[in-house]
This record gives structure tokens, sequence and C-alpha cells, in this order.
């Protein structure tokens, strides 16, 4: 299972938000791309970034600092936040990222998901953030009326190979990741899904081992120092 450390985007700025609230926002590195080699040098392979403005915006904004992260080296990277086009998901590929994560295209615009599919084989992701059961999208800003299940399985048939789901409501509480609903959606709708939200401390990642996950997103309990990063790579192959 992989443990894969997060990096939100504001304002060129890594921060974090709560409950995906934009007004709670706390700044904890003044360039990323110091905080991603930190990452990489304790072992991680894969880092989430999230373009937080563009998530709003409807287009990639931060491209400045996902090109300086794209660049540290033995660190591949996947982006979400705004991608809701071929032209933004191109160009951001071609600034190095391996994965993009589609979030509000997957639920407004599925035929732009599975152009993608097509024309980026492997290197397309879904995002599903819900919150009380229901999918938000547009930095979890509006809600749908969808649920975590209904979107990761019109996502599958749209030829996605992997979903990432968050509890928004506890993105950032020290809450507990929701081990078991990733479980469930991963069950039933036939997908690996990567937990995301609220992970507090190793029992954690290890929960999500045992949920048989294919990942977590781990990301203000890093920057908090509630956890080490290599100590829960380790703990996810153990």
């Amino acid at each position: 299972m992989l443990v894969i450390p997060a990096i939100d985007l504001m304002g060129g700025e890594a921060v974090r938000l709560e409950k995906g609230d934009f007004a709670t926002k706390t700044v904890y590195a003044r360039h990323p791309a110091e905080k991603a080699a930190e990452f990489a040098a304790a072992g991680a392979a894969l880092l989430h970034v999230v373009d937080l403005d563009g998530a709003k915006a409807g287009w990639p904004v931060n491209l400045d600092a996902v090109r300086a992260i794209c660049e540290v080296p033995g660190l591949e990277v996947e982006l979400g936040g705004g991608l809701r086009s071929l032209p933004d998901i191109e160009k951001v590929l071609a600034l190095g990222v391996r994965y993009v994560v589609l979030g509000t295209a997957a639920v407004e615009r599925l035929g732009l998901v599975e152009q993608a599919c097509q024309r980026f084989p492997g290197q397309v992701r879904t995002g599903i953030d819900a919150r009380n059961g229901e999918v938000k999208i547009a930095g979890w800003l509006e809600g749908t009326g969808l649920s975590a299940v209904d979107v990761a399985r019109r996502v599958k048939a749209a030829g996605v190979g992997l979903v990432e789901y968050t509890d928004v409501a506890r993105d950032g509480m020290f809450t507990g990741v929701d081990a078991a609903g990733a479980a469930r959606i991963q069950a039933e709708a036939g997908i690996p899904v990567v937990a995301s939200g609220g992970v507090a401390s190793l029992t954690d990642v290890e929960a999500c081992r045992a949920a048989g996950l294919a990942g977590v997103i781990v990301g203000k309990a890093l920057y908090e120092r509630r956890i080490d990063l290599a100590a829960a790579i380790a703990a996810a192959v153990a």
C-alpha cells in the first residue's frame, strides 16, 4: 500500500484547510518544492498535489509551483484541481505531472473523462470528495446529489483505473480516516481506492492497509508532526 504525502497549493504556497473551508487556510511552506524534496528524502514515491485556486477557478492556476515540484528528483506527482479540459490536462502533463486527478469533471463532464482516458491511458484518476455521503465538486463548494459509489462506478466505466476518496468532514481535523467507507467503495464499485481525509496517526495508516486499500493520502498530520512519513511508509508494508 502506498503512503502518499499531500501538498495543497494556494497563492503559490503549501497550505492546509479544515473541512475544505478556504477561510481556514494555514500556510506551511512558502516554497512547496522544498517540502516535496523533504517528502522524497523520507522515501515517498508519489506526491498528491491539489491546486486549490484552480479548483475554484476551473482551470490550473499554480503552474509555476507545480513545475518546481515536478523537478524534484525521485518523486512522481499527481495533480488535481481545475482540470476540466483536455488542453489543461495536456498542459500539466507537459510540466512533468505523472497522473491527473479529475473531480468536478468526473461528475459534470463524464465525456471528458472518457476522452482523457483514451488520450492519456493510465494517467487519469478520479478524486471523489464527499460530505455526509454526498459527492461535492468545485473545490468542495457545490453538492451533486450523487453518492461516492455512484461516481466510482461511472468513472470506472469511463476508463479510470483508480479513485481517491476524501471524507470532507474529516479533512484536516485529525478525526481518523474513513478506511471502512473507502473499502466499501472499492468493493461495491470494483476499482482500487486511495483513502484521504482525517489521518491522525499510524493507526489510520494501518487501518487502510488492513482494509486492503490501494493507498492513503496524508497531509496535515505530516505538517503538524503527528506522523513521521518514513515510519508511515514502513507501517504500510509491514
